[in-house]
C-alpha cells in the first residue's frame, strides 16, 4: 500500500494529505505534492519505518492529528492558528484519554434554584427539563485528549474534541486512536488508554 503524501497549506501552513483539492481548514487551494522518490526494483515508494504510513488523521470539527516519520503535529483550533508539534524523538509516552460531558451537569444547579425558589409552576417545569437535558447530555457525549510526555518530563495536553457516543465523529477519533497507537508501539513508545 502507497504512503500516503502530505503537503503544507500556503495559505494557513497546516499538514494534510494531499489527496484533497482544498484545504480542510481554510479552504484554499493545496499546491501540489512532489512525488516520492521510487526505488528501481519496486513501484511504490518506500516507507519511511515499517508499518506506519505518514497520514493525517481527520478528528472531525476541522481538528487533526499529522503522523509523519519525524513528527506529531495536532491543529485544535478550528479558526487558526499554528499546529502543536513534537518530533517524535522527543515523545515518551502517549495516553488518550476519554470522559464524560461532566460540564453539562452545571445545569442541575439550575434545576435545584427553580425548584426551590421558582416563583411559578412553569419556571419549575423548565428548571427540572434543564436538569434532566443536562443529565442525558452527560452520558450521550464524550470528551477525548491526548497526553504528550515529553523527555524532559513536560507533558503537552491536546483536546480532541467532544462527540456523541455511536456518531460518525466518535468513530474517526476510534480510527485515529487506533492508528495513533500503532504509530507509537512501532516507534517504541509506551501508550496508555488506547485499548478502552
Amino acid at each position: 500500500m502507497p504512503a500516503e503524501v502530505l503537503v503544507m497549506c500556503s495559505a494557513c501552513g497546516r499538514p494534510q494529505t494531499a489527496a484533497r483539492r482544498r484545504c480542510a481548514f481554510c479552504n484554499a487551494e493545496l499546491p501540489e505534492a512532489p512525488l516520492p522518490p521510487r526505488s528501481p526494483e519496486s513501484s511504490e515508494p518506500p516507507a519511511p519505518w515499517p508499518g506506519v504510513t505518514p497520514l493525517t488523521l481527520d478528528l472531525g470539527n476541522r481538528r487533526a492529528l499529522a503522523v509523519n516519520d519525524a513528527r506529531l503535529s495536532f491543529q485544535g483550533r478550528p479558526g487558526g492558528g499554528p499546529a502543536l508539534d513534537v518530533p517524535w524523538a522527543r515523545v515518551k509516552r502517549l495516553e488518550w484519554s476519554t470522559r464524560p460531558y461532566l460540564e453539562a451537569l452545571g445545569l442541575l444547579a439550575f434545576t435545584a434554584l427553580g425548584l426551590l425558589w421558582a416563583p411559578t409552576q412553569a419556571v419549575r417545569i423548565m428548571a427540572l427539563a434543564a436538569g434532566v437535558l443536562g443529565v442525558m447530555l452527560t452520558g450521550l457525549y464524550r470528551h477525548h485528549g491526548l497526553t504528550v510526555e515529553l523527555d524532559d518530563g513536560s507533558r503537552m495536553r491536546w483536546p480532541l474534541g467532544m462527540a456523541p457516543r455511536g456518531s460518525a465523529r466518535e468513530a474517526r477519533l476510534q480510527v485515529a486512536r487506533a492508528a495513533l497507537a500503532e504509530a507509537g508501539r512501532v516507534r517504541r513508545v509506551p501508550v496508555a488508554g488506547f485499548d478502552a
